[in-house]
């Protein structure tokens, strides 16, 4: 058997032998992490938990022309989830919250990429295959890591809606201005009207049937009357289908600034967002731990390459 080597009994045996430069090495690691810890700055982790809806739930078309039973699934599919993530990584967020809670006098930084990069640290976002999404910020102040976890909440639902708000907006604006220029044709064609009335001497009808406009010209009227009355005939039905089209544009205008408003909300909050009351960092047991295993690892390896030195060199040479 060769003497240098070593076998279990032999390994515990050597560690048996220096267990006091084991405790002490153990111990030393202890007090250090532990005051490590202590002088570390605590820091608080506020959590947010929300959901995403499918945006079809908000669109005009379906709340507005649901005449029969029409099955929608009720959360966001996979790619609208990715347009929450694309946004959560960006750094119009991160700005947003800098901005908003004064980031940069609160950690005595300058406003620049510095900061935007110590904020973007201390944000954790969680997707979830089940469509919801878990929103972490952490922050030396426990108020206000709840308050940018908010904000920060609230600044994707506000931006993921304005893709939808700015549509209806345009579309609704559009519909105005088709509405003020049928307006004034109406305005107009009401003129032409009045002047027709009078040439053919027609005050008691809104609108004349061919057949009456025939049967007057029939009983005398001059012919001048008769294409007077004729011309009003195809005025009064070009000004009623206007009004129509207005009447609907008017319909589609309100239909689309409910859409439009700020009370429709594509989340569903399940956890707001907290005021923790423990310090998430530092972990001071999980890091005290790993420091008292290492070190207790790290003088058992010492010990064993001591031993096996001193045999080494107390073998003699053949």
């Amino acid at each position: 058997m060769n003497e240098n080597s070593f076998d279990l009994i032999t390994i515990f045996r050597e560690i048996f032998k220096k267990k006091l430069f084991l405790l002490l090495l153990t111990v030393a690691a202890l007090i250090i992490s532990v005051v490590f810890c202590l002088m570390q700055q605590k820091r608080y982790t506020s959590e947010t938990v929300f959901i995403v809806k499918n945006p079809l739930l908000i669109d005009r078309n379906y709340v507005f022309r649901n005449t029969s039973y029409e099955h929608k699934d009720y959360f966001a599919l996979p790619d609208d989830v990715d347009h929450i993530k694309t946004i959560a990584k960006s750094d119009g967020m991160i700005w947003h919250v800098i901005e908003k809670f004064d980031l940069g006098k609160a950690y005595g930084m300058e406003v620049n990429d510095g900061l935007v990069q110590k904020v973007k640290k201390n944000f954790k976002t969680i997707m979830q295959d089940t469509k919801n999404i878990e929103l972490f910020y952490t922050d030396p102040d426990p108020k206000r890591a709840a308050e940018v976890t908010k904000a920060a909440r609230e600044y994707l639902e506000a931006t993921f809606l304005n893709y939808f708000r700015v549509t209806n907006k345009d579309v609704t604006e559009s519909l105005k201005e088709k509405i003020a220029a049928m307006t004034d044709t109406v305005a107009r064609l009401d003129d032409s009207i009045n002047a027709l009335r009078t040439a053919s001497g027609n005050y008691t009808q809104m609108l004349p049937a061919r057949s009456n406009t025939i049967a007057s010209a029939s009983s005398g009227a001059s012919a001048s009357s008769a294409q007077a009355l004729e011309h009003l005939q195809e005025i009064g039905v070009q000004k009623d289908r206007m009004v129509n089209d207005i009447a609907a544009y008017r319909s589609l205008v309100n239909e689309y600034e409910v859409m439009a408003s700020g009370k429709l909300h594509i989340f569903y909050v399940v956890q707001e967002a907290y005021v923790p009351s423990d310090p998430s960092h530092p972990k001071t047991i999980i890091l005290v731990a790993i420091s008292t295993m290492g070190a207790l690892l790290f003088g058992c390896i010492l010990v064993l390459i001591s031993a096996f030195y001193k045999r080494v060199m107390q073998t003699p040479a053949h």
